[in-house]
């Protein structure tokens, strides 16, 4: 059969994407009338593909606790602003420093950017990268750019689905990108070589009603009902039917609140035993005590009746 699905796993995520290729093509299968996207459809095409593997890179590479940077010029009046020139050239001495700081941490540096100029003027660097101290960033900013600057950190949370990041992030490349007048960068966004990029995974589908299924989620995840489309006569999809979403590890950042809630609930029943022992024991003390005194009640009475019958004699 024509039909395709493509399952792409990145960190805790697994993207699947069902539908139509030409290369298995096969007689008597239907289709709808084909139309050419206009330029309008196509671009939002492309900017779609490109926010999946932006989502699928962060998703691959960052984890909760990890930072997404905004990197700030602080605009003052009669100042300039910094050139796309210069905003490049502080982005590159930024990079360096932090290759720097992250080597003498004895980590990794990993990174995703992307710059903006907003419709005001405003100059941004976004970034993605691994945690380190926050203060080390703002040092290496600093260097950069020694004006009036600023370091906006937001940890990452802990979902492993960073699909509205991708987006959020992409949205600036669209004004900025190479072949415009405002470009930025030559590319939507710049990351380190040091990345993991999944690769997919293809399988022929070969019954249509598989196809036609509802997203489903197997064990250990559940289904991103945002992140689920389908239709059909697509211009991206040659005219045939498509069907996409996302399932999501259910976890609890990445299995710390299960070892700390372990943890506790061992601490918990240890102290709950101790304290039953506790009780037990003095429970049992208190029992023996009593016996022991009643039997010396009983000896002392005996006592005082053999005395009495000793006197009567």
């Amino acid at each position: 059969m024509p039909y395709v699905e493509r399952v792409t796993k990145a960190g805790n995520t697994i993207e699947i994407e069902r539908y139509f290729t030409s290369r298995y093509k096969k007689k008597g299968i239907s289709r709808g009338d084909k139309v050419k996207p206009t330029k309008e459809e196509q671009e939002k095409v492309n900017t779609r593909q490109a926010e999946r593997k932006l989502r699928i890179l962060i998703n691959a590479n960052y984890g909760y606790g990890d930072y997404h940077l905004v990197l700030d010029y602080i605009r003052r009046k009669g100042e300039p602003d910094r050139t796309p020139e210069q905003m490049r050239q502080d982005i590159d001495v930024f990079l360096r420093e932090c290759r720097k700081e992250y080597r003498k941490a004895g980590l990794e540096f990993k990174y995703i950017h992307v710059m903006e100029i907003g419709k005001k003027g405003a100059r941004h660097h976004h970034l993605v990268v691994n945690k380190i101290d926050t203060e080390i960033l703002q040092r290496c900013w600093y260097k950069a750019y020694e004006g009036h600057n600023r370091v906006k950190v937001f940890p990452l949370d802990d979902s492993g689905n960073y699909a509205e990041l991708a987006s959020y992030l992409i949205k600036y490349t669209g004004t900025h990108k190479k072949g415009t007048d405002g470009a930025l960068q030559g590319k939507r966004w710049n990351c380190s070589k040091n990345l993991v990029r999944p690769e997919p995974e293809y399988h022929i589908i070969s019954d249509r009603e598989y196809f036609k299924k509802e997203p489903k989620a197997i064990k250990g995840y559940y289904v991103d009902k945002n992140s689920v489309s389908m239709g059909v006569h697509s211009p991206e999809y040659y005219g045939y039917g498509y069907l996409r979403y996302t399932l999501v590890k259910i976890t609890d950042r990445g299995g710390e609140m299960q070892i700390i809630k372990g943890i506790a609930i061992a601490a918990v029943l240890i102290i709950a035993g101790l304290l039953a022992l506790i009780v037990t024991a003095y429970l049992a003390f208190r029992i023996a005590a009593a016996i022991f005194e009643q039997q010396e009640s009983w000896k002392d009475s005996g006592s005082r009746k053999d005395r009495k019958h000793d006197r009567k004699n």
